[in-house]
Parts: C-alpha cells; sequence; structure tokens
C-alpha cells in the first residue's frame, strides 16, 4: 500500500510544480524585473513535472496490479 500513497504524494508534488511553472508563464509580459520570468526554466519545469507525473501514475498502476496479482494469489 505504501508505494501507491507514495505515487499520490509525488503526483501532488508534481502538479504543485505544474501549477507554479504555469502561474509563471502566465505572468511573463507583466512580471517586474526581480521576477522576470525565464521561459526556458519555466519549460523545463512544465516537463519534469509532466515526467514525474507519468512516472507516478505508473507506479500506482504498477503497485495495484501487483495488490491483485496477491490477491489472485490468496483467494
Amino acid at each position: 500500500m505504501s508505494a501507491i500513497y507514495s505515487a499520490l504524494a509525488g503526483i501532488s508534488d508534481a502538479t504543485e510544480r505544474l501549477n507554479t511553472a504555469a502561474s509563471r508563464i502566465a505572468q511573463w509580459p507583466v512580471a517586474p524585473p526581480p521576477d522576470a520570468v525565464n521561459l526556458s526554466d519555466e519549460a523545463v519545469a512544465l516537463i519534469e513535472a509532466k515526467n514525474e507525473n507519468a512516472a507516478n501514475v505508473k507506479t500506482a498502476h504498477v503497485a495495484e496490479d501487483m495488490m491483485r496479482a496477491a490477491l489472485d494469489l490468496i483467494g
């Protein structure tokens, strides 16, 4: 069960990073100079968050498959 919880926590963290990057990109034309948005950095952050989400979803699916297999062995 801990693999699923870990995957869900990872999805939550990656989604938060994705939302932060998207919010910064949305501020791009109006961001003041000290908070200037580097679109390249934000694009990388979006891609990383997407990949982290995909990896965590795959982890949750594998954990679910393992639990089903274990239950099949038991019953």
